[in-house]
């Protein structure tokens, strides 16, 4: 995390091979800037247990490359169909994910490494505790972030997969290496109870030097999530309404991403990066990552391009909404941040004669890469550094934190638990904090659920929870068949479980329809 500070030394992560099959090599060498612990490591003092529970922050931005684009990014947006890929990864626009899929494995791996690092710090650090070598509160508080991280780790495995293996403990207390799938309401289960005890002892914010760390309000938006999973809606909105009087919306959309906005009054839960000195090197693992590079279009980036949104989203925005903008633009448009000027990029001004729009109406920008589908848009979110040039190099890479759960989100979690509990009244009231900050002030006409599942649409879509929350839903394949023409085959609304883990694991079962 960019202002989270620890001490300590490079040391090699070892995992069982539920933790994932590459076991120990190079590549899981912590940054220095962290320090990642093994099970050899002695707890015998507080700065060691701070810097087992920092490790653990590590699993959202180390490790492999596409982690954060791939793996999250790509089911997150693709499955929604408002967004598509140019290249190799078109599957997702016909539900057809393979099993191979790499990235896939990656965010399982990953993700159980983050967890293994969690189940140490929380069981050392509670033996710490009883033998009085940390302080107590402190030590509550550390084993509190390692819940709490484990409880978000578990929530995005199970959001991608459904059930998932739920392993508790360090890995020297595992009995069996390889464990079963839980079900998806046990790991959400798992996530809540994780949850609860982390808001006893996490704090609402903390000093400069450790912004970045989870707080009580993101163990208490993953536990009103955790429960919507559950269909436990009333429970939802008590975990909610919490955050009342610690959170607000910003006022102009467009700051929401803002490069000079970061950890902003909205934002709940925001993955710290912090290398804006990104080259063209490949296989880094320094706190960056090429999601922008992957959003900006191919005449700027002279390659990338390939996560892009689709014109039919573009064309969704209700007249007046203006989240359009900061989220898609297209032909002619200019790019809203004042920071971002497109006529500053060299290669605008050697091939387009320096113009500072998106190509132009009569010439859309739909790539010089020659390859199918472009559409001439391209997705404002993630494009908020002025640093990155794409694929023209040198600055591949970018330093931008990224949001994984914010205020709005909660706020229309809010309205659809409680129209859920048939409190419609006050579901429109949370539904139209989110449209009277777009600009919108008109009631949404017809069913209540349809206008929600739009709402969450033109809010969150190109960030990191909008296919998870249509299925947490329940109303995926109606949404996707009736906006798209598209019928979901059986299943594939889950991801499949990567093919590297069952052939290691002869207890895990692939979901249906793989």
């Amino acid at each position: 995390m960019n202002k989270i500070k620890s001490k300590g030394k490079k040391i090699m992560a070892a995992f069982l091979l539920l933790y994932g099959v590459a076991g120990c090599s190079d590549d899981y060498l912590v940054d220095e800037r962290y320090d990642g612990l093994t099970d050899e490591i002695v707890f015998n003092d507080p700065e060691t247990a701070s810097a087992v529970v920092t490790s653990i922050y590590d699993t959202f931005h180390g490790g492999p490359v596409e982690y954060l684009t791939k793996a999250i990014f790509y089911p997150a947006n693709f499955l929604s169909q408002d967004f598509k890929n140019i290249g190799s990864d078109a599957f997702f626009q016909t539900f057809q994910v393979p099993v191979t899929f790499q990235p896939l494995n990656a965010m399982w791996t990953q993700n159980y490494m983050g967890i293994g690092r969690a189940n140490n710090a929380i069981y050392n650090i509670n033996n710490m505790i009883d033998q009085g070598n940390i302080e107590a509160d402190y030590g509550h508080r550390l084993v509190s972030e390692s819940m709490a991280l484990r409880g978000i780790l578990y929530s995005m495995m199970s959001s991608n997969f459904g059930g998932v293996p739920l392993v508790l403990q360090p890995a020297e207390l595992i009995e069996n290496p390889q464990a079963p799938r839980n079900s998806q309401e046990e790991v959400f289960r798992q996530v809540i109870e994780d949850m609860q005890y982390a808001v006893q002892y996490l704090p609402w914010d903390y000093p400069g030097d450790e912004i970045g760390r989870i707080t009580k309000g993101a163990a208490y938006a993953y536990m009103g999530n955790a429960y919507m999973w559950l269909g436990e809606y009333q429970n939802a909105i008590d975990a909610y309404t919490q955050l009342e009087g610690h959170y607000v919306l910003e006022e102009e959309f467009l700051r929401i991403h803002a490069n000079d906005n970061q950890n902003g009054p909205e934002s709940i839960f925001e993955v710290q990066l912090y290398d804006d000195a990104g080259d063209l090197g490949w296989g880094r693992d320094d706190n960056v990552t090429f999601i922008q590079s992957f959003n900006m279009p191919n005449e700027i980036g002279n390659g990338g391009g390939y996560a892009v949104p689709t014109e039919q989203l573009y064309q969704s925005f209700e007249e007046g909404d203006e989240r359009k903008l900061p989220t898609v633009i297209g032909p002619g448009d200019v790019h809203p941040d004042p920071e971002i000027n497109i006529e500053d990029y060299p290669v605008v001004q050697e091939n387009f004669g320096g113009i500072n729009t998106l190509g132009t109406e009569e010439n859309p920008w739909k790539g010089i890469d020659g390859l199918p589908g472009r559409e001439g848009y391209y997705a404002v979110k993630l494009w908020r550094n002025p640093i990155v040039d794409g694929w023209s190099g040198p600055d591949i890479f970018g330093g931008q934190n990224l949001i994984f759960l914010r205020y709005g989100q909660v706020l229309l979690s809010l309205a659809e638990a409680y129209h859920k509990v048939g409190d419609d009244g006050t579901a429109m009231d949370y539904l139209m904090r989110i449209r009277n900050r777009a600009g919108l002030t008109q009631v949404p006409d017809g069913n209540l659920m349809d206008a929600i599942l739009e709402e969450y649409r033109h809010e969150l879509v190109g960030e990191f929870s909008l296919w998870w929350l249509l299925r947490r839903s329940g109303e995926q394949r109606e949404y996707i068949q009736e906006h798209f023409d598209i019928t979901i085959p059986e299943g594939k609304d889950l991801m499949p479980i990567p093919q590297e883990q069952i052939d290691v694991n002869a207890n895990l079962v692939q979901n249906p329809g793989y």
